[in-house]
């Protein structure tokens, strides 16, 4: 019996999802005891953690995220690594929101999600509002340009080739979602994809056609890497973590992802496969940013634990050259 050539591309594709999903992500030693030392640069006007970020490759941006006081913040900041300066985008205010998922687009910013509740009572309300942030124009703007089709709490976000990608998070207290939706940048539509292998929140980047997500979490931290395929909407386990990586801010570079969670920073090479952890001269953190700027990788904000156990907001950023960590 002779198969059609879509009979065989599927048997391929299949063939090559059970070897991935058997497959670990080579974990290398070489770097696990080496430590990167960032430098420090300007502080952020204020502290604040679990704020939206996101970078056009130039100037890193921070909208929204919690104060050292509870209340939630209605601005955007922008920073520029080569001035080493913060500005505020105006004349451009949000409502005041943690936890907003951000990126950009076709030229503009997207915000989605976000809400207003304190840290002990992290599920308020989410916003529905799909808001386009137009801050390369003369007089910046932000309008509302669609309705979120599901609103998450601690949605995973990433952006590819003018679409958004939004995946994972929290529906209501004990509620974790699998869900993935596709946002049009340009025409401001929405596509749902195939769900993710697990109800979970987990973070992730786009490479070549692919998005990989790193661990999180649902009633257990995880620690597993799946990834996936865009052009054929399908999900694959394609490697495990040294450790489950539960509250990290994540980035890319090329074909590289980076993420920096518990001191560490995590470096993964899509090309390869394989995985090298650092440790930093940072300290633990939770609910931090991070982006890539002018070849330098950029850490910022989140919530520290001091010598008495005490949380303490943090406006600290930390600057480390990108080719320290990738070749």
């Amino acid at each position: 019996m002779k198969l059609s050539p879509s009979s065989v591309r599927k048997i391929v594709f299949l063939a090559v999802a059970v070897l991935q999903s058997c497959a670990s992500a080579n974990f290398s030693r070489e770097f696990e005891n080496s430590s990167l030392r960032f430098s420090r640069l300007t502080s952020m006007p204020s502290s604040r953690a679990y704020m939206g970020y996101c970078s056009n490759g130039q100037t890193t941006f921070v909208i929204g995220g919690e104060s050292r006081t509870g209340e939630s913040f209605d601005n955007i900041l922008s920073f520029n690594t080569k001035s080493n300066s913060w500005n505020e985008v105006t004349p451009v205010h949000i409502s005041a929101e943690k936890n907003i998922n951000s990126a950009i687009s076709s030229g503009s910013m997207f915000l989605f999600n976000g809400t207003k509740g304190q840290l002990n009572s992290p599920l308020s309300p989410i916003d529905i509002n799909v808001r386009e942030v137009a801050y390369n124009n003369r007089v910046p703007k932000v309008d509302n340009v669609s309705i979120n089709p599901q609103p998450l709490f601690k949605a995973g976000i990433s952006e590819y080739k003018g679409y958004i990608y939004l995946y994972g998070g929290m529906v209501d207290h004990e509620t974790y979602s699998n869900t993935l939706y596709r946002f049009n940048a340009k025409k401001k539509e929405w596509k749902q994809m195939a769900h993710l292998p697990k109800q979970m929140i987990t973070q992730g980047q786009i490479i070549d056609n692919k998005l990989y997500v790193f661990g999180g979490q649902n009633d257990k931290p995880i620690d597993e890497i799946y990834m996936y395929n865009i052009k054929v909407d399908r999900w694959v386990k394609v490697g495990k973590l040294p450790e489950p990586i539960v509250d990290a801010a994540i980035t890319s570079y090329k074909h590289h992802i980076i993420l920096f969670s518990n001191e560490q920073v995590f470096v993964y090479d899509t090309h390869k496969g394989s995985l090298m952890r650092f440790q930093t001269n940072i300290g633990a953190l939770k609910g931090m940013g991070a982006t890539i700027s002018n070849n330098n990788l950029i850490i910022f904000g989140g919530i520290k634990i001091n010598n008495s156990g005490k949380e303490v907001f943090s406006s600290a950023v930390y600057k480390l050259d990108i080719f320290k960590i990738i070749s």
